[in-house]
């Protein structure tokens, strides 16, 4: 009989090569499982090798409050939760790398699959902000230029899919053009101080180092600032008041205009599929639906929930006349992210089995945004720091 103390276990048969190999295409989620296994394991998971190329998803979220002590000093205070509530970040929320140089406040503005927007002051500089672009996995950082767009609101969103390009591109929405002067808006500004018309688009690319200017091709539509987003498909996907989502590539060549079912509170990307979010004032109810023929425009409803029935009365804070807000939805499973606004939760909840978990308290005072984060760690093909 063959001795079975003398076999030879299959993996340990295998090269170091072949098992970094392997083991970058195994999702980063599942790795960190793989961890507890043994000491070998440990070290072959732990790999920088492995970390870097194995495929990441949805880590946890960024946050700011005004309240928690943390090493940041400006008055915001900065945070990350792990997606499962617990442990230490896996990535430091404090960003000194941009402390160390010389900005005294760092706000986040927008995150995009690893990369995070922020909008930095310096010290002596008199309320002018840095637009910066970092990586908080690697610490590499890039200043933005300056834009035309110096005067009235607008909002800057990042477009960023390593999978297709390490290059980045950042959207600014504004609701002025080139040439309007102030005493050309403000009768509108009165009217509505959220709701403005979207006159131009400007598009920064790492790739060339520059902004482009762009007159807005969405037509006399409405928009809101500060809307939800989502990169998909090579473009920058935005909410409007009319029931649609606006839609515009990275060159400014292709414009759209998605008619949704009803105004959407909400827009992301799951499995490979746009969803949107419907939750009308002073209703408990949320739609959920989703874009199956992206072509088509023809959207279906997954599911409706009663926030009421699902989270209790003393969970749901009416006084705005809305219900808990939807901050994300899991890239590759049906788990939307929300914020119980009265107790400051944050809580996901499967479509697929209707099923609610508590992920974890936030800080004091917590405020927008909420930031889901998937780790990117790519080596920087900009001309940062």
């Amino acid at each position: 009989m063959e001795d079975s103390s003398r076999k030879e276990h299959p993996v340990v048969s295998l090269t170091d090569d072949l098992l970094l190999e392997i083991l970058s295409r195994v999702p980063y989620k599942s790795l960190c499982r793989l961890k507890c296994v043994s000491k070998s394991w440990l070290a072959l998971c732990s790999d920088p090798i492995v970390r870097k190329k194995a495929p990441q998803t949805l880590s946890g979220f960024f946050y700011q409050s005004y309240t928690e002590p943390t090493f940041n000093p400006s008055d915001l205070r900065h945070h990350f939760t792990n997606l499962s509530g617990r442990g230490k970040p896996m990535v430091d929320p404090s960003l000194n790398f941009l402390f160390s140089a010389n900005y005294v406040e760092v706000e986040f503005v927008h995150c995009c699959n690893g990369l995070l927007l922020c909008s930095c002051e310096k010290e002596s500089s008199d309320g002018e902000f840095d637009r910066v672009v970092c990586n908080p996995a690697t610490e590499k950082w890039t200043v933005l230029p300056k834009t035309e767009a110096r005067l009235g609101r607008s909002t800057m969103y990042l477009g960023f899919d390593p999978t297709v390009s390490l290059h980045f591109t950042v959207f600014l929405l504004s609701e002025f053009t080139r040439g309007m002067q102030d005493n050309e808006v403000a009768e509108e500004d009165e009217i509505d101080n959220w709701y403005h018309q979207i006159r131009a688009v400007e598009i920064y690319s790492s790739q060339t180092g520059r902004w482009t200017y762009h007159r807005s091709q969405w037509g006399e539509k409405s928009i809101q600032i500060f809307s939800s987003s989502v990169f998909y498909n090579g473009a920058l996907h935005v909410t409007t008041l009319d029931s649609s989502v606006n839609t515009v590539d990275t060159e400014g060549k292709v414009w759209r205009t998605i008619p949704t079912p009803y105004y959407p509170i909400f827009i992301g990307m799951s499995q490979g599929f746009l969803y949107a979010v419907h939750g009308p004032r002073y209703s408990s109810q949320l739609s959920i639906w989703v874009l199956k023929d992206y072509g088509g425009k023809e959207w279906s409803l997954k599911q409706t929930i009663d926030s009421v029935e699902l989270f209790g009365t003393h969970n749901i804070f009416f006084v705005d006349g809305s219900p808990p807000k939807v901050i994300a939805i899991h890239p590759e499973c049906s788990s939307v992210f929300m914020i119980l606004v009265l107790r400051g939760n944050l809580v996901s909840y499967n479509i697929d089995n209707r099923k609610m978990h508590d992920i974890c308290n936030l800080a004091d005072q917590s405020v927008d945004p909420y930031l889901p984060y998937i780790p990117c760690f790519a080596e920087w093909f900009s001309d940062g720091h």
